[in-house]
């Protein structure tokens, strides 16, 4: 295990001050990481190994990592690969399989890796009863990704195949708010991956029609989006999971955490 800096074990022993999470994300395919940009989920390659991203993230001073596993050629997760991620971290893995998790027996499977938190995402909302047993019979180890569109017969949620429809945001949230899901991630999938700054007003809608805590996830570009995020912490926004900015060199995860920690 690599040793702190003597900086972001400042920041770790203060936290954010603000009851605001950052989750720096990881996204593993092909054993690598990648960047996945819009609905499209294009790889750009990068070369980082998985395990030293997830290091040196928890040595800036992360106290939770999202953790993103593709889809196999053979259209499986890479579940070995997960574990060996989450059993060299000491902080807690929010962990999602892309193009979701849809049966009990992966969701059992995944669950194994040690994972705090598997979010459910695509496949899983094309079946809210069976997303309802899962939160039922797991709580606040199951989260919701909730990829929006944004149409002209309101906000849709994202199926698993690209450009299919999950059906509407709002009747989905319902369902899961009433099953008891605790923690949702809000994405206008149009700006995952394309730095264009974060979609508030989606975000924020969301916050009003539930009661579960929400991620912002999608568009976060800079420091100054991050304030305006985290400055939605007193409705009802938890966290901001943040990948592309990091991987570009926009700002290191030791200077937002100093950024969110200092209120917007």
């Amino acid at each position: 295990m690599s040793r702190l800096s003597k900086d972001a074990v400042a920041v770790q022993q203060a936290g954010t001050g603000t009851g605001f999470e950052l989750f720096p994300s990881v996204h593993v395919a092909g054993g690598r990481v990648v960047h996945l940009v819009g609905d499209g989920q294009v790889p750009e390659p990068d070369r980082s190994d998985p395990v030293a991203a997830a290091l040196a993230f928890q040595d800036q001073g992360a106290t939770w990592l999202h953790l993103v596993m593709a889809e196999e050629d053979d259209g499986g997760f890479d579940l070995p690969q997960a574990r060996r991620i989450i059993e060299a971290l000491t902080i807690d893995v929010q962990l999602m399989c892309r193009s979701g998790v849809h049966d009990t027996a992966t969701l059992e499977r995944v669950l194994a890796t040690g994972c705090a938190r598997l979010n459910l995402g695509r496949s899983a909302l094309t079946d809210l009863p069976w997303c309802a047993e899962a939160i039922a019979r797991h709580g606040r180890r199951i989260g919701v990704s909730l990829p929006v569109h944004l149409t002209g017969h309101g906000p849709r949620l994202a199926g698993p195949g690209r450009g299919t429809d999950a059906g509407d945001l709002w009747k989905a949230l319902t369902v899961l708010d009433e099953a008891g899901c605790t923690r949702y991630v809000v994405t206008d999938v149009s700006r995952e991956g394309s730095l264009s700054t974060p979609n508030l007003e989606l975000v924020a809608e969301v916050c009003r029609r539930t009661t579960g805590g929400v991620l912002a996830a999608g568009g976060i570009a800079t420091l100054d989006d991050l304030r305006t995020v985290a400055a939605l912490a007193p409705h009802g926004v938890d966290g901001a999971l943040i990948g592309r900015a990091l991987y570009s060199g926009a700002f290191t995860l030791a200077q937002a955490l100093a950024c969110v920690a200092t209120g917007p």
